[in-house]
C-alpha cells in the first residue's frame, strides 16, 4: 500500500484530521497535506463534482480513484492499510471502542470550539470545566486504568487507538488547558513516549500552533 497516492484535505486547525496526519506520519507514508477554509472547500468540492453535503476531512486516493469522507472512515482506511488496526478481530473491536469514546469527546467539544472562535474565554473556561466533569473525566479514567496495566491502549504495539488518544490529549493541552495532563500520569507517559519516536518528533517540532 506504500505506493498509494494520498491527499488529506482538512480545515486549517488540528481537529480530528490531526490524528489522521499522525497515523500517516507514524507509518512513514508520504501524503499531500491540504488545508483550506470552509469557503475554499466549497469551491473545491464543486470543482471536483462532490456532493454539496460532503464535509471535511476528506482523503483522496490515487487522484480521485477513491474518495473517503469523515475522520472515522478515513482513520479506519489508514489503519487497515498501514497495519494500525491490531492483530486480531478482538483487538480491532477494542480499538473501535476507544475510537467511539474519542468521538464522544470530539462531538461534545463543539460548544468549547465555538467559544474559542468567538474569543469568549470566560464562557469557554466555564464550559470546559463542565465538559471535564461530565464527559472527559469518566472516559479518561477508563483509559488511565488501562494504561496502568500496559504500555499501549490495545495489544502490545501502537495502533489507531493510541494515535487518536495522543492527538486528543495534546490538542486539549495545547488549546484548552496546559496543565490538565498532570492529573493523568499514565496517559501523559503515553504522550511522551509517542511524541519521542524518531519518525514523529520532526513533524511535531515544526507543527503550527492552532486554536482548535
Amino acid at each position: 500500500m506504500s505506493s498509494l497516492d494520498l491527499e488529506l484535505i482538512s480545515l486549517p486547525g488540528r481537529g480530528r484530521a490531526e490524528s489522521l496526519r499522525l497515523m500517516l506520519i507514524f507509518a512513514s507514508k508520504q501524503f499531500t497535506d491540504t488545508r483550506m477554509t470552509i469557503q475554499e472547500w466549497k469551491l473545491s468540492r464543486k470543482k471536483a463534482s462532490l456532493d454539496e453535503k460532503t464535509k471535511l476531512p476528506v482523503l483522496i486516493v490515487d487522484n480521485g480513484r477513491k474518495t473517503i469522507v469523515g475522520a472515522v472512515e478515513i482513520g479506519r482506511y489508514i489503519a487497515l492499510n498501514f497495519h494500525l488496526y491490531g492483530s486480531s478481530s478482538s483487538e480491532q473491536e477494542e480499538i473501535n471502542q476507544v475510537i467511539r469514546q474519542a468521538e464522544i469527546l470530539n462531538l461534545e467539544l463543539a460548544p468549547i470550539i465555538r467559544t474559542t472562535l468567538t474569543k469568549n474565554y470566560d464562557l469557554r473556561r466555564e464550559i470546559w470545566n463542565e465538559y471535564k466533569e461530565r464527559t472527559m473525566n469518566p472516559i479518561f479514567e477508563k483509559w488511565e486504568n488501562e494504561l496502568r496495566k500496559k504500555t499501549t491502549m490495545v495489544g502490545n504495539k501502537y495502533t489507531w487507538a493510541d494515535i487518536c488518544v495522543v492527538e486528543l490529549l495534546t490538542r486539549f493541552q495545547c488549546c484548552y488547558d496546559s496543565f490538565f495532563l498532570a492529573s493523568w500520569p499514565a496517559l501523559k507517559n503515553l504522550v511522551e513516549r509517542f511524541e519521542d519516536l524518531p519518525n514523529v518528533r520532526p513533524y511535531l517540532q515544526t507543527r503550527p500552533d492552532t486554536n482548535f
